[in-house]
C-alpha cells in the first residue's frame, strides 16, 4: 500500500476532451442519483504525471516526508501580548518594566530548556519569538519530530510557512496615479492642512525592506550613493549610509533583515541592514512610499508624510515569498524594536502587504498578529489578489483584530465598451496597459484566427486588413497574441477569457511593443459575442466608462474560510505611482492589495497623529465609520453595490473618519457584523451588541437605522433587523450599548443554491443574491457613521434517520424525517463500507486549534454506490464541516483494482489550475504505474459541508462489472503540513454486487414530513465490506450524513 503524504497535483498542462458520461440506470443501483457534473472541454483535465503534491505555504524543506525539515515549536508559557491589557501599548497600561522582565524571563528559560533538550535529539535552533507569541524554530530530522513533541512544555510542533506578497503581478498589470492624486482622493489633505501629517507615529513595514536611498524616502536622490549601499547589503549600514538609517535618518529610523539576500535559495540568514535590495526587490518601498514617503524638499509625499518609518524585512529579496518564520521574528521586533524586553517603545501601526488565500485560523502568523493588536498595535493587512472567488480571503488578513484591506480602483479608470452589430453589448471590457488606448472610434469587421487561439503569425495568415481580432485566451502570452494580430493586419484585439470570473488583465511578455488597443472581456461575454453572429464591432473613447469608487477585480472576497468572519474590513485604491528600488529617484507602477493596505495604514497613521493614545480597535471602527458605502462593482450589465464581503464597510475616506466625534463599534476586536452561514428551518435570531461613543464636550442625540445593499433584499421580507434603542441621547464622553437584533424567515428564503459547487466555487458573484448584506447608521445632525453587516443564510433541511435498521426475511424500511418546516431534504444513499471513530477537539495550541498551522481532518465514514453500470461514486464523510472543497483537506482513495493487496489508482479532489487559481474542485484518477492523471468529473460537494462525492469512469479505476476491488481513504492537511490526519483502511466492494440496496438512490424528503426508502439484501456472496448504508443530506441544517447499519 502506498501511503506517501501529498495534497494537490499542481501541473495541468493540456485540454483535452471529457467523455459527457450519461447516468442510467444499473443493476446494482435502483435509480438515478443526482449526476454531478462533467468537465466541459474547455476546461483542462489532465493533470499531467501525477507526482506526490506539496502543501500550499509550505516552505521548501518542508515538502519531503524524510530529511532535514524546519518547524516552529510553540511552547506553553504566554508572553506578555498574550496578557497585557487590550490596548495597553496604545494607552500606556503596559505593566511596568520589572513585570515584563520577569514575564520574558519566564518564556526565555522555558525557551532555553527546549532547546537544550532538542539540541540533545538533534535539533538546531533557527530562532525564537518571545513577544508576540512563544515560539522556537528549530531544523532537525524528520524522523526526529515525535520526540520533539513530547518534550516538556511543547504544546505543538508545525511546519514554517511561506507568504506571498500582494503586489499586483505581471499577469495583472495595472495603471498608476500619483501619490498627490491619492492624498486628495482618499481626503487625507484636509489631516495635512490641520497639522495632522502622521509625525510621531511609529511605522512598521514587513515585506522586502526600505531603499533608504531613495528621494521619495528621505534619501538624495544620488544613484551614486544608493550603489554604495546597495553594494553593501548584507552588511550594517556605514558611511554615508548610515546617515540614511537609524534614529538621526530623515525617514527610515531603524528596522532589521530577518531574511538575507539568498532565501529561499539559500539560507535565511539575519543582519542589521534592511535595505531593499536584490533581483526581486522593491516591494517593500514601493509599499513604505505610500504609507509615508517624503522627500528631503517636501515636494514628495505619501498619504502621511510625517510618520517615521521601520524597515523590517521579512520577505526575499530574490522572489515574491515571505518567510513565516521571518515574518513571526518581525513582528516580535515590532513588539520592542530598541530590544530590551520592555514593550513600550513598541511601533504604533504595523503594514503587512502578504499573506495566503483560503486564510485558514489555524495560520501562526495570524495569531501572532492579532496578539500584537491586543497589546495595542494596529496591524494593517492587504486581503490578497485572488479575485472575485467565495472565502479566499488571505490570512493574516482574517485574524479578527487586524485591518483587511481589499483594493479599489484609481478615481481616473475607465471600463471600455465594445458593440457589436449583432447581441449584446460589451459594458466591461478592460484595456491591457501595455497596449495603446484609442484616440477615435473604432468600426471594423470582427474576424477570428485560424484555431481561434492566436498563437503564431501563421493563425493570421490570410486574415482581413482593418479588421478586429477576436481571440480565445490560452497555450500562450496574451501580449503574443496581440503582436502576431497586429501584424496580420488587426486594428485591436479582443481577447476573452477561457474560465469564468472578471476580465483580466495580462502581463506584457513580448519582445515586440504592441501598437494596436487590446483589450479582455470575460469568458461569457466572448462566448455570448461568437453565438450572436457578429460580423463587426464599435469601440468608442466617448462611451468609456468611469470606473471612480469601484471594486478591482482582482482584489479577494470575503468572507473568511474559517468562521466567515465579515473580512475584508475596508477597500483603498492601490495601484499608485510610487519609489522604484535601486533608482535613486525613479517611479513605477504598483498595484493591487498590496498598494491597497498603506493607503489604510497611512490613514490609521493620521488618525492616531490625532488621536493619541487611541486603541487599535477604535482607530479601526473609526477607518470603517467613515468610508464611502457607495461604492460599485462592473458586471456585464452594468455595476452593482458592491457586496460587504467584498469591499467591507466602503473605499476609505480619512476626513469624515477624523472628524467624526460619533464612534460606533463592534466590541472588542471591532469591524464589519458577521454573522455567517446560519442554517435557517424555520425561523433564525440572533443579537449583536454595539457600542455608540460620543467623543465630543457636548451630548449628542443619535438615531440609528439598518439599510440594505440590495433592495430586493429588504423587500423580499426574508431578512428583518431591529435596533434597540433606535434613538439615543449619548452623554459626552460616554458609550451606550446598542442591540441589533437579525431575524431571518426561512420561508421567504430561496432554496439554497450551493449544494454542488465543484464547477462553481470559484464564482464568487453566485453569493451577490444569496448574501444579505448593508449598513448599520448611527446619524446625529449632519454626522453619519456607520458598520456593514453581512450574512449568508441557508434555508436547510433536517433530514434524519435511525442509526440501525433491522431486516426481516432479507428486507426492511428506513424511515427518513425532515424536521424543517421550509426545506425539502435531498438525500443520497450509499453501501456503507468504512467508518472511523470521532477524533477528540484539540486543546488550545495543539494541531487544528488557532495558530498551530496544522489542520485535522477527521474521517466519519466512506460509502460507495453505482449509479451507472460504468461508473462509480465514493462518498466521504468527516465529522467537521469545510467551507470550501479544495482547503484545507484533500481526500485520497486509493484502489486495489484487481484485489491482489498493490494499490494501482488514486483518486483525489485538487483544485483545478492549481492553488487559488479557480477556485474550481475536481476529482483525478491517478494511475499509480505511470504517474499520468486524469480529471473527469467536478467533485461533487456543497459550501459549509461535511461530505464529498467522488465519481470515476469504471473503466479509468481498470475495474468490470462483478471484479472485486479494494481501497482505503486518507484524509490529509493540504493547506499547512501536507500530513495524513486520519484514514479508513482495507474495505473492498465488488461492482455490481451490492450487499443492500435501497428502492431508491436518490430521495427528496418534503418539508414537515417524511417519507421510507425500502432495503432489500440482494444475497450476494461477493466480496464486500458493506455493513449498510451511508447517506448524505444536500442543504442540511447541522447534520450532513447518517450511518445506518444492518445488523447480520
Amino acid at each position: 500500500m502506498n501511503r506517501r503524504l501529498r495534497t494537490l497535483v499542481t501541473g495541468l498542462v493540456a485540454a483535452v476532451a471529457v467523455p459527457a458520461l450519461v447516468f442510467g440506470s444499473s443493476a446494482a443501483w435502483a435509480a438515478d442519483p443526482v449526476s454531478p457534473p462533467t468537465l466541459p472541454d474547455e476546461v483542462t483535465s489532465d493533470g499531467g504525471d501525477w507526482t506526490p503534491p506539496e502543501p500550499r505555504g509550505l516552505a521548501d524543506s518542508l515538502k519531503r516526508a524524510s530529511g532535514t525539515v524546519e518547524v516552529t515549536v510553540r511552547l506553553a508559557e504566554p508572553t506578555i501580548a498574550e496578557t497585557v491589557p487590550e490596548g495597553a501599548v496604545a494607552e500606556g497600561t503596559v505593566p511596568g518594566k520589572a513585570d515584563q522582565k520577569a514575564k520574558k524571563d519566564k518564556v526565555t528559560a522555558q525557551q532555553d530548556e527546549f532547546v537544550t533538550e532538542a539540541s540533545d535529539l538533534g535539533a538546531t535552533e533557527l530562532g525564537r519569538t518571545d513577544l508576540a507569541a512563544n515560539l522556537v524554530a528549530v531544523s532537525a530530522d524528520a524522523g526526529q519530530l515525535e520526540e520533539i513533541a513530547a518534550l516538556p512544555n511543547v504544546i505543538s510542533v508545525t511546519p514554517i510557512r511561506t507568504y506571498e506578497t500582494h503586489a499586483t503581478t505581471q499577469d495583472d498589470a495595472v495603471q498608476s496615479g500619483s501619490l498627490a492624486q491619492a492624498i486628495d482622493y482618499v481626503q487625507a489633505r484636509p489631516l495635512h492642512e490641520a497639522g495632522f501629517d502622521g509625525t510621531g507615529v511609529k511605522v512598521a513595514v514587513l515585506d522586502s525592506g526600505i531603499d533608504f536611498t531613495h528621494f521619495n524616502l528621505g534619501g538624495p536622490g544620488d544613484q551614486a550613493v544608493t550603489d554604495e549601499c546597495f553594494a553593501g547589503a548584507a552588511a550594517a549600514v556605514a558611511g554615508v549610509c548610515a546617515t540614511l538609517f537609524g534614529d538621526s535618518a530623515p525617514k527610515v529610523k531603524g528596522g532589521y533583515d530577518f531574511v538575507g539576500e539568498t532565501w529561499p535559495t539559500g539560507a535565511r540568514l539575519e543582519d542589521p541592514n534592511p535595505i531593499d535590495a536584490g533581483s526581486d526587490a522593491g516591494h517593500g518601498s514601493h509599499v513604505a512610499d505610500i504609507i509615508g514617503g517624503r522627500s528631503a524638499d517636501g515636494t514628495h509625499l505619501g498619504i502621511a508624510p510625517g510618520v517615521d518609518l521601520y524597515a523590517v524585512k521579512v520577505c526575499s529579496a530574490v522572489s515574491t515569498s515571505c518567510n513565516g518564520v521571518a515574518m513571526l521574528l518581525g513582528m516580535d521586533w515590532a513588539l520592542d524594536p530598541n530590544g530590551d524586553g520592555d514593550i513600550s517603545d513598541a511601533v504604533d501601526v504595523v503594514n503587512m502587504s502578504l499573506g495566503s488565500s483560503y486564510g485558514q485560523e489555524q495560520d501562526d502568523s495570524s495569531l501572532a498578529a492579532n496578539n500584537l493588536v491586543n497589546a495595542g498595535v494596529v496591524v494593517v493587512v492587504s486581503a490578497g489578489n485572488s479575485a472575485d472567488r467565495p472565502f479566499i480571503v488571505g490570512s493574516p488578513s482574517t485574524a479578527p483584530g487586524v485591518i483587511s484591506v481589499a483594493q479599489t480602483s484609481l478615481p481616473d479608470d475607465l471600463q471600455w465598451v465594445i458593440q457589436p452589430d449583432a447581441g449584446p453589448t460589451i459594458t466591461n471590457a478592460v484595456l491591457q496597459s501595455w497596449s495603446p488606448a484609442p484616440t477615435a472610434p473604432i468600426t471594423s469587421a470582427l474576424a477570428r484566427p485560424a484555431g481561434i487561439l492566436g498563437c503564431s503569425p501563421a493563425d493570421f495568415a490570410g486574415f482581413p486588413a482593418g479588421a478586429v481580432a477576436l481571440v480565445s485566451r490560452g497555450s500562450c502570452n496574451v501580449s503574443d497574441k496581440a503582436v502576431f494580430a497586429q501584424g496580420g493586419g488587426a486594428v485591436a484585439v479582443i481577447i476573452y477569457n477561457n474560465a469564468p470570473g472578471d476580465p483580466p488583465s495580462f502581463s506584457f511578455g513580448s519582445t515586440v511593443p504592441v501598437t494596436v488597443p487590446t483589450f479582455s472581456i470575460s469568458q461569457a461575454d466572448g462566448n455570448a459575442l461568437i453565438a450572436s453572429g457578429a460580423t463587426s464591432v464599435t469601440i468608442d473613447p466617448a462611451q468609456a466608462i468611469s470606473l471612480t469608487n469601484t471594486m478591482v477585480g482582482t482584489s479577494s472576497r470575503g468572507t473568511t474560510v474559517g468562521d466567515h468572519r465579515a473580512k475584508p474590513d475596508i477597500g483603498a485604491p492601490g495601484a499608485w505611482l510610487s519609489a522604484e528600488t535601486g533608482t535613486a529617484t525613479e517611479e513605477t507602477n504598483f498595484g493591487g492589495t498590496s498598494g491597497a493596505a498603506p493607503v489604510v495604514s497611512g490613514a490609521a497613521a493620521l488618525l492616531l497623529d490625532k488621536f493619541e493614545g487611541a486603541t487599535p480597535a477604535v482607530i479601526k471602527a473609526r477607518l470603517l465609520n467613515g468610508a464611502d458605502s457607495s461604492n460599485r462593482t462592473p458586471t456585464a450589465d452594468g455595476f452593482i453595490t458592491t457586496p460587504i464581503s467584498r469591499i467591507g464597510a466602503g473605499e476609505v475616506r480619512v476626513a469624515p473618519s477624523a472628524d467624526a466625534v460619533g464612534v460606533l463599534a463592534v466590541p472588542g476586536v471591532g469591524g464589519n457584523i458577521g454573522l455567517g452561514i446560519p442554517s435557517v428551518t424555520k425561523t433564525y435570531s440572533t443579537d449583536v451588541e454595539l457600542t455608540l461613543s460620543n467623543t465630543s464636550d457636548a451630548n449628542r442625540k443619535y438615531s440609528l437605522t439598518a439599510s440594505y445593499r440590495e433592495e430586493a433584499d429588504q423587500a423580499s421580507g426574508a431578512v428583518s433587523i431591529k435596533i434597540a434603542p433606535n434613538t439615543v441621547v449619548v452623554p459626552k464622553g460616554k458609550t451606550q450599548k446598542i442591540k441589533v437584533q437579525v431575524t431571518i424567515d426561512g420561508s421567504k428564503l430561496a432554496d439554497w443554491p450551493f449544494n454542488s459547487v465543484g464547477a462553481t466555487g470559484g464564482t464568487g458573484s453566485l453569493l451577490n443574491g444569496p448574501e444579505f448584506d448593508g449598513w448599520i447608521t448611527a446619524t446625529s445632525d449632519s454626522e453619519s457613521v456607520k458598520l456593514g453587516w453581512t450574512v449568508l443564510p441557508k434555508k436547510a433541511a433536517d433530514v434524519s434517520t435511525s442509526s440501525s435498521l433491522k431486516l426481516k426475511n432479507g428486507a426492511g424500511t428506513l424511515k427518513l424525517k425532515n424536521g424543517s418546516f421550509v426545506a425539502a431534504g435531498p438525500t443520497e444513499i450509499f453501501a456503507l463500507t468504512g467508518t472511523s471513530p470521532e477524533l477528540p477537539d484539540p486543546a488550545p495550541g495543539e494541531p487544528g486549534s488557532p495558530g498551530s498551522n496544522a489542520a485535522i481532518i477527521d474521517l466519519a465514514a466512506v460509502g460507495v454506490r453505482q449509479p451507472a453500470v460504468d461508473v462509480l461514486q465514493f462518498a466521504i464523510a468527516t465529522y467537521d464541516r469545510r467551507t470550501v472543497l479544495n482547503y484545507p483537506a484533500e481526500f485520497d482513495v486509493y484502489i486495489d483494482s484487481n484485489n491482489d493487496g498493490t494499490d494501482d489508482y488514486v483518486l483525489y479532489n485538487a483544485e483545478v489550475g492549481g492553488f487559488a487559481v479557480t477556485g474550481q474542485t475536481a476529482v483525478y484518477v491517478a494511475n499509480l504505474s505511470t504517474g499520468a492523471s486524469t480529471a473527469y468529473f467536478y467533485v461533487d460537494g456543497g459550501f459549509n459541508s461535511a461530505t464529498q462525492i467522488f465519481t470515476a469512469p469504471l473503466a479509468a479505476l481498470g475495474i468490470a462489472q462483478g471484479q472485486t476491488f479494494g481501497y482505503s481513504v486518507y484524509a490529509f492537511d493540504n493547506y499547512f503540513t501536507g500530513a495524513a490526519t486520519d484514514a479508513i483502511e482495507g474495505q473492498s466492494f465488488t461492482a455490481g454486487a451490492s450487499k443492500y440496496t435501497p428502492s431508491s438512490g436518490a430521495v427528496t424528503v418534503p418539508a414537515k414530513s417524511g417519507m421510507t426508502v425500502n432495503v432489500q439484501a440482494t444475497g450476494s456472496t461477493a466480496t464486500s465490506t458493506q455493513t449498510g448504508l451511508l447517506l448524505t443530506y444536500r442543504s442540511a441544517a447541522t447534520t450532513d450524513f447518517a450511518v445506518v447499519q444492518i445488523p447480520q
